[in-house]
């Protein structure tokens, strides 16, 4: 089939227009050229490309350019970026990618449907082991036991340190795998399904690869490199099965690929970093999309650091109208805005920014539903804008600088948004008409929740902030993937709402779902009881320490001098409200020459915990009583500490 016969879509006339205004990146350009037309044998072909960057110096552009180079040439090309989150959603979108294009993988997609169809099937199922979601779409057992090392869950990667408890889980997993699917040959795809699929998609990609030539593109590699980094040196490495050396790969992200982990294939690999326009380049940009004007140009070129992306957005709203020019001290929002004639764009250029992600339906809440239609159509076309599986996104770097403008300039516009789209998908949310048991686990339930966390807190972090603390301690514990995405929510609304408090909050429970998976569970307990001291729940947050302050105090009839231990159980019993037998502790510490470095580290978990609770008068005086220690001789009453009573609750 030829793609080319095909009606052209609104994009295809975007990315014809781009692609007809670029410029600059000629040694790039020239690069890739002259390697797609050496022999495979020839020793200075290359088969990876690296592209690297900062945000918004055109690492996108330039794959899209190298993609219609692939084209002309008569090559096969896809696409993938940060909408995929494992190596099967990977393959899976490459593999639709060629079938869009006339091709079939027939091996690899008979068993990807397979492997989806189980996956979904296991993660609805009540009856899945805690945690086991988590690694759905990793390899997770090889004979029995083997486990990736590194688990990635909403953007973090955490250290899996505990083997053998890790050894133990995988035996608990794979056994319900077991017991739940009775096929030998699904149980595999489900516990390995990058063992079982590579070598089924490396087969079927060889055998088109064979005649003609396939590029894969990979772009926003900072957010997929920490699992398509190692599967692609599994490839390199020859781990999953020979593969046709008619491919070409292209990785673009902000960071280059390590030196170290690639050293072996160094000559295999040509390095792009990139950098803003040089005067040259941008001055040649600027006159291609008709701007001629040298004092236009030198505004631009001030405003934008010479920047790809917002010499784009600022030349494509532009006229070339000597009387609009404006002060080089304005930002690139203000510029781009004042450029543009219609104030219901500008004002949709502003109001679009605050959703998570677009779609026809959300303009609507922005806009007056007859309206909706026109001004998404035009709010697509602008360079900034990138779609995805899910709707469009703006390009992180303008977003940011249009969030920073409309909260500044208009708070209660900020606000009112906010509240309008946290209604609207709250009622998509109800639409649902899911019960108790089935909502925390439906995808869409997720994503709107979501959604509605992210609104609420950047509408008014005061007022709901509690709201959403206790409404993450009431996640059900075997939604540990979902766990993690609501704390990056939390996250990326403290930032886009400039809130300290969200964010600090938002970087607790990360913590806390760190230590949880580390196995570090007495921090994870303690740190789930500071949320409930903020909540004004001592009792709860008690009923979690029982069971740390048991361990932590057997530890300490074991081994008093482990001062960290100690100090820990001081701090457990403080926060627990047990305030005599802390102030005993923290003293009996101090007197039997407790370090300094062990010191220093009680007296920052305390100012952790006032941060928390600045108030709390008995906390305020030890973190003194630590400090005076550090640099005066104080004498002690000599009384052991009163072992802490230890209630029998369990958290």
């Amino acid at each position: 089939m030829n793609t080319q016969d095909k009606p052209k879509s609104l994009q295809d006339i975007v990315k014809q227009r781009q692609q007809s205004n670029f410029v600059g990146r000629e040694d790039q350009i020239n690069r890739f050229r002259q390697n797609l037309a050496l022999p495979l044998e020839d020793n200075r072909r290359c088969f990876l490309f690296n592209v690297s960057g900062q945000g918004g110096v055109g690492k996108t552009t330039l794959l899209r350019q190298f993609r219609k180079i692939a084209d002309d040439a008569k090559m096969i090309s896809t696409y993938t970026d940060e909408t995929e989150k494992t190596i099967p959603e990977v393959m899976g979108r490459i593999v639709e990618e060629l079938e869009q294009q006339g091709y079939k993988l027939t091996q690899f997609s008979d068993r990807y449907k397979v492997y989806c169809q189980k996956c979904q099937e296991l993660e609805t199922d009540p009856d899945a082991p805690q945690g086991f979601s988590a690694f759905v779409g990793k390899t997770m057992v090889k004979t029995g036991v083997r486990l990736a090392r590194q688990v990635p869950v909403g953007g973090a990667v955490f250290e899996i340190v505990d083997e053998d408890a890790l050894a133990t889980q995988a035996g608990e997993w794979a056994s319900y795998v077991a017991k739940k699917i009775t096929n030998k040959d699904e149980v595999n795809l489900v516990k390995e399904p990058e063992e079982v699929l590579t070598p089924l998609f490396l087969q079927d990609i060889s055998k088109i690869a064979d005649k003609t030539p396939v590029v894969l593109f990979f772009d926003t590699s900072e957010r997929t490199g920490e699992f398509l980094d190692n599967w692609l040196r599994e490839i390199f490495e020859n781990q999953h099965g020979k593969v046709s050396a008619n491919i070409l790969i292209i990785i673009a992200g902000r960071q280059e690929l390590d030196k170290n982990d690639w050293a072996s294939y160094e000559e295999l690999i040509v390095r792009f970093p990139l950098e803003p326009f040089t005067e040259e380049e941008a001055q040649q940009y600027l006159t291609r999309k008709g701007i001629t004007d040298n004092r236009i140009i030198e505004v631009i070129l001030n405003v934008s650091g010479n920047l790809p992306l917002l010499m784009e957005m600022l030349a494509d709203a532009h006229h070339n109208d000597p009387n609009q020019l404006i002060e080089p001290s304005s930002s690139a929002v203000k510029s781009f805005l004042r450029w543009i004639d219609d104030p219901k764009r500008q004002q949709l250029v502003l109001d679009a920014a605050i959703p998570r992600c677009l779609n026809r339906d959300v303009i609507a809440q922005l806009r007056p539903e007859q309206e909706a239609d026109e001004l998404f159509t035009w709010l697509k076309e602008t360079s900034f804008l990138k779609e995805r599986s899910n709707g469009w996104v703006y390009h992180d770097v303008v977003k940011t600088q249009i969030l920073c403008h409309k909260r500044l300039s208009s708070p209660q516009g900020w606000a009112d948004i906010h509240g309008k789209l946290a209604k609207y998908y709250d009622s998509l949310r109800n639409d649902l008409q899911l019960d108790e048991d089935n909502k925390q686990r439906d995808p869409s339930w997720q994503s709107h929740t979501l959604n509605v966390l992210y609104h609420k807190l950047c509408q008014s972090p005061q007022r709901n902030l509690s709201v959403a603390l206790n409404e993450f301690l009431a996640l059900p514990k075997n939604q540990p993937i979902f766990a993690q995405q609501y704390v990056k929510t939390m996250l990326q609304a403290g930032k886009d709402g400039d809130s300290a408090e969200v964010q600090y909050w938002g970087k607790q429970l990360a913590n806390g779902l760190k230590a949880y998976e580390e196995k570090r569970y007495e921090d994870a307990a303690y740190n789930r009881a500071l949320v409930y001291l903020a909540l004004d729940q001592p009792d709860k947050a008690r009923t979690c320490l029982v069971p740390v302050i048991k361990l932590a105090t057997e530890h300490y009839k074991k081994n008093p001098k482990d001062w960290r231990n100690a100090f820990n159980l001081a701090l457990y019993c403080l926060a627990a409200q047990y305030t005599q037998q802390a102030g005993h502790l923290y003293r009996y510490v101090l007197l039997k020459g407790a370090s300094s470095e062990s010191i220093s580290e009680a007296i920052q978990d305390l100012n952790d915990f006032l941060t928390i609770l600045p108030n709390h008068l008995q906390a305020t005086f030890i973190r003194q009583l630590l400090q005076s220690s550090l640099t005066k001789s104080y004498k002690f009453s000599t009384y052991p500490p009163e072992n802490p009573r230890v209630p029998t609750t369990n958290c």
